[in-house]
């Protein structure tokens, strides 16, 4: 082989190289951008717990609970729920056991509408904020010894759903994307196929 043959040689074996290492390159970019995207979606998604679901589903546990408690023991009728018919115990149940998370969980519905999962606020959670602003006027008019009626009733078991259903589906998200984050700063499944 002569010296043009080495030069040729020489040329493609660098062109190569260089091509290696600018796919190299590209394929580690893309699998970086990837991993990037991957870590924001689990930064919302772990926000989106902390700040609203989370809390949420707790609250919409406790209030449950006690609603299953009162159902089981001495919750009177429907009818005895009523502002005109209610019992001293039942008020005190709904005012000091009940009302408190419901205003907490209104109250998170409103401040953290931006990390609901989508882009309009479901219906059940409209419902549900409107019944406790609703029962709100209720307690109001009771405290000044008048009858008022609760003008939106509660979603009730849309609104459990739909809050536990939501909390579900972005704890499951984020253990995916926490199975699927890497954490090791090595090249790209493309790119280590290349090098090898």
């Amino acid at each position: 082989m002569g010296q043009a043959g080495l030069v040729s040689a020489a040329i493609i074996t660098a062109s190569a190289s260089i091509l290696v290492a600018v796919l190299v390159f590209i394929l580690n970019l893309r699998a970086q951008v990837h991993q990037e995207r991957r870590q924001a979606r689990l930064a919302r998604v772990s926000s989106q717990l902390r700040e609203l679901y989370g809390p949420l589903n707790a609250l919409v546990d406790v209030n449950e609970r006690i609603w299953e408690a009162l159902r089981e023991s001495h919750l009177p009728p429907q009818a005895d729920r009523r502002p005109e018919a209610g019992t001293e115990d039942w008020r005190r149940w709904r005012d000091h056991a009940l009302m408190p998370a419901n205003r907490r969980m209104r109250d998170l519905i409103i401040e953290r509408a931006d990390l609901l999962v989508e882009t309009d606020v479901p219906q059940p959670l409209r419902d549900f904020c409107a019944h406790v602003t609703s029962l709100e006027i209720v307690q109001a008019a009771e405290e000044k010894a008048l009858k008022e009626r609760v003008l939106i009733g509660h979603p009730g078991a849309a609104y459990v759903a739909y809050v536990r259903g939501a909390f579900a589906s972005l704890k499951n998200e984020q253990q995916h994307l926490l199975r699927t984050i890497d954490h090791s700063p090595h090249p790209a499944p493309e790119a280590r196929a290349l090098l090898s």
